[in-house]
Formats: C-alpha cells, sequence, structure tokens
C-alpha cells in the first residue's frame, strides 16, 4: 500500500512544487536599477547627480520611487562622503558629493538599496570650458545709414511673459553714439505676435535702448526704425527667439529663483552649472496660480562665479521646452552644457533579474530529475515484489490442487512448470516499457519549463 502511494504521490508532489518555483521564484520580476545624470568636470569640487529610479521587466522600464538609496563616490582612490538620497514618486532624487580639493577624476560611483546595487561605473571628467562673453546680436535684416542691432540678453523669449530686449544704433559712420547728443536719435518699435514697450524710445549716449517685448505666440516678428535731426534713417527687421513652451525665470532673482510654466505640470527640474560643472540639483514643486500658469520657487544662495540655471520638465532634460537662463545677464555667462547619461544599470539589473530566475528554474529541472529516478526506482522495487507475490500464490495454489482428472498427484517437475508458464515471458521489456514512459513524461515536463525565461 505505501509503495503504491508513493508511485502516486512523487510525480503528483514534484508536478507541483515544479509548477510554484517556475511561477513563483522562476518567474521573472521587475528588476529595479538606476540612472545617473550629471555634469562631471575636471577642477570643480561639487558632483551634483540625478538618480533616476526604475524597474525593468521584459524590456520594459516603468518608474520606481525607491527608499534608501546610498551614493558612494571615489575620486582617484579616494573615498567621499556617502549621500542618502530618496527616490520621490517620479522616480528622481538628488545628490550632491562634496570634496575639499578639486575633483581629479576618474570618478567611481556605485549605488545601493541595501545589498543591491542599483548601478555601478566609473565616471571621467570632462575638461572645463571656457565662460562665453555677453550675448550675439540678433540675426536679423539691417538697412539705412543708421546701423541697428538687437541683443536678447538672458537669451530667448517665453511666451506670454514679459522680457528685456537691447537695441543699439551706431552713427553713419559706424562709430557709437557720443554721450550727451544732442538732439537724440528717436527709436520706434513695433512688433507682430507681441506688445512691445515703450513703442518709442530717445536714444543719447552709447548706452543700449531697453524695450520689454511680451510674445503673445511662438513668432515674433520685431520692425525697429531710428531717426536723426539729419535725416539718417536705419530699419531693422528679424525674428526673435522664442522657445515654444519654455519655463520661464522671472528675471528678478534677489528674493529667490521663481519658476513659472505656461504648460500643466507637477514639478520642475532645475540644475545650475558654473565653469566647474553642475553644482547644484534640485526638483520644485510648482502649484497653480490665479493666472492659470503653474509657479515653483527655489531658494538658494546664488554663485558668484558666472552660472546659468537650466529649467525641464524632464528628468533628463532632453526635451525641446529646456531652457537655460542666466543667472547673472550681464556677466560672462557659463556654456550651460546639458545632463550627461554617465551611468545606466538596466542591463546589469535585467541579466541579474535573469541569472536569478534561471537558478530558480534549474532548481526546478533538478527536482523533476530526481523525481524522475525515484519513480523509475520505485516501479521496478514494486514490479519484483508484485512477481514474487505472483509466484508464491501461483505455487500454493497449485500445490493445493496437485492432482490431474483421474486423481493421480501431479508430480512436482510438472507444478514448477506450470507456475513458469503463467510468469510475463518479457517483463524486463514490460519494465523497461513503463520505465521509458515515465522518463518521457518528465523530460517533456523539463523541456517546456525551460521556455519561461
Amino acid at each position: 500500500m505505501l509503495g503504491r502511494l508513493a508511485t502516486y504521490v512523487v510525480p503528483a508532489a514534484s508536478v507541483t512544487v515544479t509548477a510554484l518555483v517556475l511561477f513563483g521564484p522562476g518567474s521573472p520580476n521587475p528588476a529595479p536599477f538606476v540612472r545617473v545624470r550629471g555634469v562631471p568636470v575636471a577642477g570643480g569640487q561639487t558632483l551634483a547627480l540625478r538618480l533616476e529610479g526604475a524597474r525593468r521587466l521584459f524590456g520594459v522600464d516603468d518608474v520606481a520611487a525607491l527608499e534608501g538609496v546610498t551614493v558612494e563616490v571615489t575620486d582617484a582612490g579616494a573615498n567621499l562622503a556617502p549621500r542618502a538620497v530618496s527616490l520621490g514618486p517620479d522616480g528622481v532624487g538628488e545628490a550632491s558629493v562634496e570634496k575639499n580639493a578639486p575633483l581629479t577624476g576618474p570618478l567611481d560611483v556605485r549605488v545601493l538599496q541595501g545589498n543591491t546595487v542599483l548601478v555601478e561605473g566609473t565616471v571621467p571628467l570632462r575638461p572645463t570650458e571656457p565662460p562665453r562673453l555677453g550675448r550675439p546680436p540678433v540675426q536679423g535684416v539691417a538697412t539705412g545709414d543708421l546701423r541697428i542691432s538687437v541683443v536678447v540678453p538672458r537669451g530667448q523669449l517665453a511666451a506670454p511673459f514679459p522680457e528685456a530686449i537691447q537695441v543699439r544704433v551706431r552713427e553713419p559712420d559706424d562709430l557709437p553714439l557720443l554721450p550727451g547728443r544732442v538732439p537724440p536719435i528717436t527709436i520706434k518699435a513695433s512688433a507682430s505676435g507681441a506688445t512691445i514697450e515703450p513703442p518709442n524710445v530717445n536714444l543719447r549716449d552709447p548706452r543700449p535702448a531697453t524695450f520689454t517685448v511680451t510674445p503673445l505666440a511662438h513668432l515674433v516678428e520685431l520692425i525697429l526704425v531710428a531717426n536723426d535731426h539729419r535725416g539718417n534713417e536705419g530699419r531693422w527687421e528679424g525674428l526673435l527667439p522664442v522657445r515654444p513652451g519654455a519655463i520661464w525665470l522671472d528675471p528678478d532673482l534677489h528674493a529667490g529663483l521663481t519658476f513659472v510654466s505656461p504648460a500643466p505640470r507637477d514639478r520642475v527640474y532645475a540644475s545650475i552649472v558654473t565653469d566647474a560643472g553642475r553644482i547644484l540639483g534640485a526638483i520644485v514643486p510648482v502649484t497653480r496660480d490665479d493666472a492659470g500658469f503653474f509657479r515653483g520657487r527655489l531658494d538658494v544662495k546664488l554663485p558668484k562665479e558666472p552660472a546659468q540655471i537650466i529649467l525641464s520638465g524632464d528628468p533628463g532634460e532632453r526635451g525641446d521646452a529646456t531652457t537655460a537662463w542666466p543667472l547673472a545677464p550681464h556677466a560672462a555667462s557659463a556654456a550651460a552644457p546639458r545632463l550627461e547619461l554617465l551611468l545606466d544599470g538596466s542591463a546589469a539589473a535585467e541579466a541579474r533579474e535573469h541569472a536569478r530566475a534561471s537558478s530558480a528554474r534549474r532548481a526546478a529541472v533538478f527536482l523533476v530529475a530526481i523525481a524522475a529516478l525515484a519513480e523509475v526506482l520505485l516501479i521496478l522495487v514494486r514490479t519484483r515484489a508484485s512477481q514474487r507475490d505472483l509466484d508464491a500464490n501461483l505455487a500454493a495454489a497449485v500445490s493445493l490442487e496437485a492432482s490431474d482428472e483421474a486423481g493421480a498427484p501431479i508430480p512436482s517437475e510438472d507444478q514448477r512448470r506450470i507456475v513458469e508458464a503463467a510468469r510475463d515471458r518479457h517483463p524486463a521489456l514490460r519494465v523497461a516499457l513503463v520505465i521509458t514512459l515515465v522518463v518521457l513524461g518528465f523530460a517533456l515536463f523539463a523541456a517546456l519549463s525551460t521556455f519561461r525565461r
């Protein structure tokens, strides 16, 4: 009874456990990982990194709000103080690593969550870029004796927010205006797709005339006409650089940095960069104001050196609306490099999860093989026991009726022949067939299990 029960229980239990392993530990799970972005520059003392957490399953990434993340950085063998980071609901977090001396590189960066390595690798440092001096004039068509040029001090305009532009006029001999000029040069301004204030300016010295342009569309054409008392005239026509969907930075920087987005969003991603690289990163929540825009504020101490702040609606700062605003319009401005993807842990996380699931599936296949071997042994044992019982029972039956029809006793040799005749003539073939079928069934199940990856 026990042998018969084991014959059915062993394969049933092994199949059940194998199925649980295949659909449990053997099934791929979302693999957590982190992408690291930044602008590491040789000579800087601050390394501001942006972390993007995600989980990958079957090649598809999903945002992961990871807690308890630790960032470890080594600069040329020197360990810097680790930083603890929590990735918010958008899966993004900021880590700022400081060093008392300039960074020399290369940097070894490692991001962990507990004992799980989310990403690790070596990050080279880029060379320092020289600052750009001033802003180039806006491209336009200038005609007439008076030469007109237009400069947007902050680089671009964002609709529908006001922005200052500067207009310079040079004399017919291509000399700048002399201070205290009397009478002045009159400049009349008009724009399609925007409002402009004031419409007229009297220019008396070399300092540029300032107009405030409020773009109402993404295509703004500016027309300037300058006249002096001698009848000289100059004309300038051109398109102003309006960036569609740009997040606007209020030019008043004394009370903190105020961001205004014309498009609905929950947060703004900010990066402050200098010639020493990215020195600060922030995720600024924005809320809807009375005008229907989305406004946020960042209180931060402005750097003394020329710097720009990059505002974007996506953490990678890859969108067309990503805008760089100078933090000191009248000083030399940094080149404002965009964020670089420094490390990507997606491939390693996917490989790690695949190895874990494969290990579980190998254990399941091993279980199936052991169960198949046990089943074969059980069949052999039960077959031999059954044959012995059959021989004993048949011998007993023949001995009880050991006489022929005439009542004469049956010789013992004839009794032995009767027992042998009742036996299976090919027991080995029968056992081999059963064993083959059992092994085939388990082998098929093991083969099918390898299709799950």
